[in-house]
């Protein structure tokens, strides 16, 4: 199983390294992005997932680029995958049936 105690979910940068330093309430983040309180909390809390349109969302109110937000993402999604339930033998090597 993967380590994750020292991976951060992009919703903790998002609380930690932006709102919390910037003053910038989970509810003020929302009405300026046009999006429900509880999206954006739920980023917070590591319970939804960042998606194109919100890294976009998430630029334009905090002055980064919407490839920041999705690679934080996908980033954090590739720590925590579970590797150990992802068997070689169970996936066919595509290449070598072809030639």
């Amino acid at each position: 199983m993967t380590e994750t105690s020292c991976i951060f979910t992009p919703g903790e940068i998002l609380k930690e390294e932006f709102l919390d330093p910037l003053g910038i309430s989970q509810y003020r983040l929302a009405k300026a992005i046009q999006k429900p309180q509880s999206a954006v909390s739920e980023i917070v809390k590591g319970t939804r997932a960042i998606t194109p349109e919100m890294a976009t969302l998430l630029g334009r109110a905090l002055r980064t680029s919407p490839q920041f937000w999705m690679n934080l993402e996908i980033t954090y999604r590739m720590r925590t995958v579970d590797l150990e339930k992802i068997h070689a033998e169970e996936v066919p090597d595509l290449i070598a049936c072809v030639g």
